[in-house]
């Protein structure tokens, strides 16, 4: 059953390529892009259009994955320090194990 969890992100892939090819067919007025001493050939503005967003994806996917990795890193330390500061405050007295309330964390980093 999990293998069909993927056939309606397939069939959205699909639609928006098909959508993606109808944006360039109707902008297929050809533009030249210029950046700095580099001057492209004419290409449709659609697919710079379609490019440029696609880059852009790419770019908030690597920010995102940097972001997250120091949410990481950050979650792992303060785990420890809890672990520590917990192990530290025991009372002297044996107090029963149901009484102690342990932090949870939410597993989403772990």
């Amino acid at each position: 059953m999990r293998g069909l969890k993927i056939i309606p992100m397939f069939l959205l892939l699909i639609g928006l390529t098909y959508t993606g090819m109808l944006f360039v067919q109707a902008n297929s007025e050809e533009v030249v892009v210029k950046m700095g001493s580099y001057q492209s050939p004419a290409i449709a503005l659609g697919f710079v259009v379609m490019t440029s967003i696609f880059l852009g994806m790419i770019v908030c996917g690597v920010l995102c994955s940097v972001e997250m990795l120091g949410l990481y890193v950050q979650n792992r330390k303060l785990k420890k320090k809890i672990g520590s500061l917990s192990v530290a405050n025991k009372p002297v007295t044996s107090a029963p194990a149901n009484d102690v309330v342990s932090p949870k964390a939410s597993g989403r980093f772990t």
